[in-house]
C-alpha cells in the first residue's frame, strides 16, 4: 500500500512535463517509478529505435537484456512500442508499467496536437492561410478556434487522462481484490472517461488534417488481417448490442497508410453498430476492382433520408436520433482520411432499410 501510495504520486508528474526535453523527462518520470537501467521507444511496427533513454543502440534486435514491453495505443490502435530493460522485474513493476504506457501514448499523441497548434499559428502568421486573409471576423474565428483547441487540449486531456490511470490502476487490483460491483464500476469509470477522450480526440485529429499535418506512412500490406483485428477491436461493442457482422473479404495487397485504414474501417464500423438496433445485421465485404480496392460496410439500421444524404460528410453534422452521442466528426474525418489515399467513399440510404457505406481506395 505503501508503495502504490508514491507510484499515484510520481504518476502526477508525467502531466507536469512540458516537452522541452522529449522524451527524456517520459523516461526520467518511469525511472522514479520502476527501477531500471535503459529504455526506447519504437514507432509503426519498427525495429528502428525512435528514442532511447540511457543507450545509444538503434535497432530493438540489439537489445540483450531481460525486458518489459508495452504497445502504445490511441483510439484503439498501435502506434508502436515504449521497452525498458533491467534486472529481477516483479509482478507489480510489470502492473504498474502497464498502466504508464497508456499514460504515456496519451502524453506523446498530446505532444504532436501542441505541434499542430504551433503548425496552424506558423500557417497564419506565414500568410499560408490566406482564405479570406482581410476579412477581420474569419481572422478572429481563426484564433478563437485555436484557442479552443489549445483549452480542450490542456484543460480536459489532462484529467481524464488521470482518470484513466487510476482506473487502470484499479482494475488491476493493485490496491486490493474488489468486488464484482467495484469491478463494474471501475469498468463504467473507465469506458464514460474513454467515450470522452474520443470525442476530444475527434476534435483534434480535425485540427491535424485542417493544419495539413496528416502524413502518409505507406506501405504494402494484405488487407484481410487489417480487417479482422478492426473487427476484434469493435467485437465487444457487437456482444453489448448482440449484433451479428458478416463478412466476406477477399484477400489482396493494397499499398495504404495501415493505421489510418484501420481508423477508417474502425469509423465506419463503430458508426454502423452505433445506428444499428441490438440483434440487428452488418455485413463487410471487400473486393479488388481493377486498380481499387472495394470496401463496402452495410448495416440494417435506422437509415437516412435523402435529404440528409449529401450532408453526413460536412463537419459537426449529426443526423439521427438525438441520444445518439458524439461530435459530428466521425464522418468527415473518415472522409479526409480517404480523400488523402486519393479515394472515395459514397453512401447508399433509405429510412428504416439500413445504410450501405463503399470506399474505394488505390491499390
Amino acid at each position: 500500500m505503501e508503495r502504490f501510495e508514491k507510484v499515484t504520486e510520481l504518476i502526477q508528474e508525467f502531466y507536469k512535463i512540458e516537452g522541452k526535453n522529449f522524451p527524456n523527462e517520459i523516461f526520467a518520470v518511469l525511472k522514479k517509478i520502476i527501477d531500471f537501467s535503459s529504455g526506447y521507444i519504437v514507432f509503426s511496427n519498427s525495429e528502428n529505435i525512435e528514442y532511447s533513454y540511457n543507450s545509444k543502440i538503434s535497432n530493438i534486435s540489439e537489445i540483450k537484456e531481460s525486458c518489459l514491453k508495452e504497445d502504445l495505443i490511441f483510439k484503439h490502435t498501435m502506434f508502436g512500442q515504449i521497452i525498458i530493460t533491467g534486472e529481477n522485474f516483479s509482478s507489480d513493476d510489470k502492473k504498474i508499467f502497464k498502466t504508464c504506457a497508456t499514460i504515456i501514448s496519451n502524453i506523446i499523441k498530446d505532444f504532436e496536437v501542441s505541434k499542430v497548434i504551433k503548425m496552424q499559428l506558423n500557417a497564419l502568421q506565414q500568410g499560408y492561410i490566406d482564405i479570406k486573409k482581410n476579412n477581420q471576423k474569419i481572422k478572429e474565428a481563426e484564433q478563437v478556434k485555436t484557442k479552443f483547441i489549445s483549452h480542450v487540449s490542456h484543460e480536459l486531456r489532462t484529467p481524464i487522462n488521470s482518470i484513466l490511470g487510476y482506473s487502470e490502476l484499479l482494475g488491476e487490483e493493485f490496491t486490493g481484490t474488489l468486488t464484482d460491483k467495484q469491478k463494474e464500476f471501475v469498468n463504467d469509470i473507465k469506458i464514460s472517461a474513454l467515450h470522452l477522450l474520443g470525442m476530444v480526440n475527434e476534435i483534434l485529429d480535425m485540427s491535424k488534417i485542417e493544419a495539413g499535418a496528416v502524413k502518409l506512412s505507406l506501405r504494402k500490406f494484405e488487407i484481410v488481417p487489417c480487417i479482422k483485428e478492426v473487427i476484434n477491436i469493435i467485437h465487444p461493442l457487437l456482444l453489448q448490442k448482440k449484433q451479428t457482422l458478416k463478412t466476406e473479404l477477399d484477400n489482396f495487397e493494397i499499398k495504404a497508410d495501415y493505421n489510418k485504414i484501420q481508423q477508417i474501417l474502425f469509423n465506419l464500423l463503430s458508426n454502423a453498430i452505433k445506428y444499428t438496433p441490438d440483434n440487428g445485421e452488418i455485413n463487410i465485404n471487400c473486393y479488388k476492382e481493377q486498380t481499387n480496392a472495394i470496401i463496402k460496410i452495410k448495416d440494417n439500421g435506422i437509415g437516412i433520408e435523402s435529404k440528409y444524404l449529401n450532408r453526413i460528410f460536412n463537419k459537426f453534422e449529426q443526423i439521427g436520433e438525438p441520444q445518439q452521442n458524439s461530435t459530428g466528426l466521425g464522418l468527415a474525418i473518415t472522409k479526409e482520411l480517404i480523400n488523402i489515399h486519393n479515394g472515395e467513399i459514397s453512401v447508399k440510404s433509405e429510412p428504416n432499410k439500413g445504410t450501405i457505406f463503399i470506399v474505394h481506395i488505390p491499390l
